[in-house]
């Protein structure tokens, strides 16, 4: 599998475009190895199966050398083209097949390419001592191994779709290129130069794509015939809860936050930055208390708590900096919410009629919004708070990697995005006959990693940005940082 670094990647016009993309543009749309190329050459796949590399490597030559001889016209040994000579050249290539090698190679095929529809192939290959349940095991092994592009397996189909290509001469290659193809088929796949060949390999066989007819009907059959073979194989992970010592790390919040508003309410607590900065902290506080009250450690809804953590933490380290240069942000912070619920109740007003109930309380949110001024005197923004997004906050205030490596992740949870889906809502099936796809995981099977370790360190982090202006008993301060691992 190929490992990109971001920074290998272009960005343009908001997305981030791969190194290979950029060079190809559109040359390989639809052009999949998997779905649309590996079952055209699923007939030479079998030869290597049967015969392992070394032999079926050397009769597969003999057959594509044949298949040349016979048809030069064909560009490509895809198996649709092969259906689609006539019943004479048919009938040559086959016979020959049968010469060269065991008569069962393709039986395996005959499940998928019945008399009613391919006569010759079928008179060639059917072989009534192989059980179907037989046939149907070589499929999926086969399928198996050269699935993956990047295969060993795979390779070896590539190179000889590369070597019929250059049998019909459409192509000519530079010695240096040729001469590696030359050797490929000589040397192991445990020697240390075919690291440098296969890769080659694989790009020159590229080479051979516009030349490919995609015949959507063959392959729609392919697909439509095999995964019907088969039931599912469904798998799923089951990560542990990973939730050590919490009973005693709430504990020790709550002395803290019990500490907090003791000292808010004795000292000061008209103070608009205290209450902001507390009021930011408990709202932290009470995401996690959800997640272990209720037993959420690794469930969907835990991802959107960390997250409202995160950028809460966030939020809080830009107000502080705001401070710096505006005297006023922490009025501002409190208005621009209040001014957001003042939109809802607004919108509540326009739509003149009773609403169902649910799980919004319009008149205590009026109340709400009433609270610090009259409404009528507060207005509505609906931008960014302080006109920057959180990505920009959080760059602002050196949190770039908190927010690049867990905040945008846990916003794909937020958003109901495909990532987020496929990772908590579909389990895969691990058979090739099904394109290894994915099914809904009704049963609730799927669970995901825990965020406790995440809590505890964003939480910490919430807590000596609090102690640097709201100093904790030494000893609290201490016993709550020992969590954080």
């Amino acid at each position: 599998m190929s490992e990109n670094k971001l920074s290998e990647h272009i960005f343009k016009k908001g997305k981030f475009i791969t190194p290979w993309n950029s060079l190809l543009g559109d040359v390989t749309k639809n052009q999949s190895w998997c779905l649309n190329r590996f079952p055209e050459y699923l007939w030479l796949s079998l030869i290597l199966y049967k015969y392992g590399r070394k032999k079926g490597l050397e009769k597969s030559y003999f057959v594509l050398k044949k298949l040349h001889e016979i048809s030069g016209e064909l560009k490509a040994p895809a198996f649709s083209l092969v259906l689609g000579l006539n019943e004479a050249k048919q009938n040559e290539l086959f016979s020959y097949v049968v010469e060269i090698m065991d008569s069962n190679v393709f039986t395996p095929l005959t499940l998928l390419y019945t008399y009613s529809e391919n006569r010759v192939f079928s008179k060639y290959f059917t072989d009534m001592t192989m059980h179907p349940s037989k046939r149907q095991e070589i499929l999926t092994k086969v399928l198996e191994k050269g699935y993956m592009h990047q295969s060993e397996f795979a390779t070896d189909i590539r190179f000889l779709v590369l070597f019929f290509t250059l049998l019909t001469g459409t192509y000519g290659l530079p010695k240096q290129e040729l001469d590696l193809i030359l050797e490929y088929p000589k040397l192991e796949h445990s020697d240390e130069k075919m690291r440098i060949i296969r890769p080659s390999i694989r790009s020159m066989e590229m080479m051979v794509l516009n030349l490919e007819i995609l015949d959507v009907t063959f392959l729609e059959n392919f697909w439509g015939r095999i995964s019907k073979m088969s039931d599912c194989k469904l798998f799923f992970m089951k990560w542990p809860e990973n939730n050590e010592d919490a009973n005693r790390y709430v504990e020790l919040l709550y002395e803290v936050f019990q500490y907090y508003t003791n000292c808010f309410i004795a000292v000061n607590p008209l103070d608009k930055k205290t209450l902001v900065l507390l009021g930011l902290g408990t709202y932290s506080y009470k995401r996690i208390i959800e997640i272990y009250e209720h037993n959420l450690y690794n469930s969907i809804a835990a991802r959107s708590s960390i997250r409202t953590v995160i950028e809460n933490y966030i939020m809080m380290k830009y107000l502080i900096k705001a401070e710096e240069s505006q005297d006023d942000i922490w009025e501002k912070y409190q208005m621009y919410g209040i001014g957001l619920y003042k939109v809802v109740v607004a919108r509540f007003r326009d739509a003149e009629k009773e609403l169902p109930d649910s799980h919004v309380d319009y008149k205590y949110l009026e109340m709400l919004v009433n609270e610090m001024i009259d409404e009528r005197y507060l207005d509505m923004d609906t931008s960014y708070f302080d006109k920057q997004n959180i990505r920009d906050k959080a760059i602002s205030v050196g949190q770039k990697e908190l927010f690049g490596l867990y905040y945008d992740y846990d916003s794909s949870f937020e958003h109901g995005l495909w990532g987020a889906i496929r990772e908590s809502s579909l389990l895969k099936c691990d058979s090739p006959a099904h394109q290894y796809h994915c099914v809904p995981d009704y049963e609730n099977k799927q669970n995901l990693k825990s965020v406790w370790p995440d809590c505890i360190s964003t939480m910490n982090s919430t807590i000596k940005l609090l102690n640097e202006f709201f100093a904790l008993p030494e000893s609290l301060f201490n016993e709550v940082m020992k969590f954080d691992k």
